[in-house]
Formats: C-alpha cells, structure tokens, sequence
C-alpha cells in the first residue's frame, strides 16, 4: 500500500455540494482505496517543509471524487 496527497471532492460533507479538502489518499495497485485527514505536523521544521512539498504536489494533480472510491472502502479518522 503507499499514499499520497491528493485532493478529494467530498461532496457527502458539504449537502451534496462540492466541497474540496486536501486528504492523505491510500492506494492499493493504483486504485485509491481510502483517505483521511492530513496531519500537517513534523519531527522539526525540515521535516514540515518537506511536508508542505507534498501537499503542494497534490494541487498540480486533478481532483479525485469519492465515487473514484470502492463503495467499501475504509474510511480512517
């Protein structure tokens, strides 16, 4: 399994209205499987750096929607 961050349109949060969030994104054999909310901390200021890196990484990317999901998929907290 690896992960990524990636944003996700959760639109199930917001009324069935798009709503955008910045997730950590599980995969498994490239098929995103769950995601949850970043943690947006670090062991030091390097580390948080390289953090903000990735997630500026995910904006480059398109928008996942939660139907990209398997219906089952776990969803962690």
């Amino acid at each position: 399994m690896n992960w990524n961050y990636r944003v996700v349109n959760t639109k199930s949060q917001n009324g069935g209205e798009d709503w955008y969030c910045l997730q950590e994104v599980y995969y498994e054999d490239d098929k995103p499987i769950g995601y949850c909310d970043p943690c947006t901390g670090g062991d030091d200021m390097e580390e948080l750096k390289r953090v903000f890196v990735w997630m500026s990484k995910a904006l480059e990317l398109p928008p996942l929607q939660e139907e990209d999901f398997e219906k089952e998929a776990p969803r962690e907290h």
